[in-house]
């Protein structure tokens, strides 16, 4: 059955597009809550959109927020060939329930199309590596994963591709990217999630840069990014809140769900995954605990 999902769009220009979406999986089966978000910015760029599996995971946890690669292999190759050949039907099946037709990365006409690729390689790198030829992945946050292999995925694309990472909770959204929270904090990958975003925001009928208070770095304020992006036409205004005793991260996930949003745009880790871990912070509070899609650049 085919997706009613919907996007808001208006005329881009050909350099600020997402023809090309991959779907990045260690050693897991794909659902219909990153197919469905995927087809969602699909249709309004003719994208092609491919599931890229990669059969093994060498990782250990050693600690909420940080996964350490090369320590621990699925040996079990009879396994892993198995669970790549289930993932494969799986993925198919999703094309064909949200009406995507199979089609190549060179098969332009048929406009949104999606394919399967397997990975040969089983490097940690490879996962971040094979995202660079993409314009943006894709990542379901899931907190049943007791091996993280969903938050290993998520920093590989953030750490080793240079793209912009769509990170979305078990549920397909309705619309994404008409009510969009910026979270600014001055930074620098605060800048570059921005840029990365630029498909999205152009097309948004609402845009709120977000400031909290004490969660600022230097760098310029909510007030002048708004300024800037209401002269590329994004219809952007700014609003500082405050913590309130609570956390960064809480209070940016209370006020994007307060004012309905169907998209956070948020820079990752500006500190150290290190510091994320030993004091807490942002990016990691977001990560685990929204429910609304988060666009995030590091």
């Amino acid at each position: 059955m085919a997706s009613t999902l919907s996007i808001q769009t208006t005329s881009l220009s050909k350099d600020s597009m997402y023809k090309t979406i991959v779907l990045p999986l260690y050693h897991r089966i794909h659902t219909a809550a990153e197919v469905g978000a995927a087809h969602l910015v699909a249709r309004s760029y003719n994208s092609y959109i491919e599931g890229f599996f990669v059969p093994h995971l060498m990782q250990t946890v050693v600690g909420v927020g940080i996964v350490a690669h090369g320590a621990v292999a699925i040996e079990d190759d009879g396994e892993a060939e198995q669970l790549a050949s289930e993932a494969r039907q799986c993925w198919f099946n999703l094309l064909d329930d949200q009406g995507i037709p199979v089609g190549t990365l060179g098969d332009t006409s048929i406009g949104v199309r999606g394919h399967w690729v397997k990975s040969d390689q089983y490097s940690e790198r490879i996962i971040g590596e094979y995202a660079r030829l993409f314009d943006l992945a894709i990542v379901r946050r899931n907190l049943d994963d007791k091996g993280s292999f969903w938050q290993a995925t998520a920093e590989a694309v953030l750490f080793e591709s240079g793209r912009p990472l769509l990170l979305v909770d078990n549920a397909i959204p309705s619309t994404l990217g008409q009510n969009i929270v910026i979270a600014w904090n001055g930074s620098t990958e605060a800048g570059r999630s921005i840029t990365a975003s630029a498909p999205l925001l152009e097309a948004a009928e609402q845009v709120t840069v977000l400031s909290v208070t004490d969660g600022m770095v230097s760098g310029p304020s909510g007030a002048d990014i708004s300024d800037h992006l209401r002269v590329r036409g994004i219809a952007a205004h700014e609003q500082t809140i405050d913590r309130n005793g609570g956390s960064i991260g809480q209070a940016i996930l209370s006020f994007a769900e307060r004012i309905n949003a169907d998209l956070l745009i948020k820079s990752a880790f500006t500190h150290s995954r290190l510091r994320q871990l030993v004091f807490g912070g942002a990016t990691r509070e977001i990560m685990q605990n929204s429910t609304l899609p988060v666009l995030m650049c590091h």
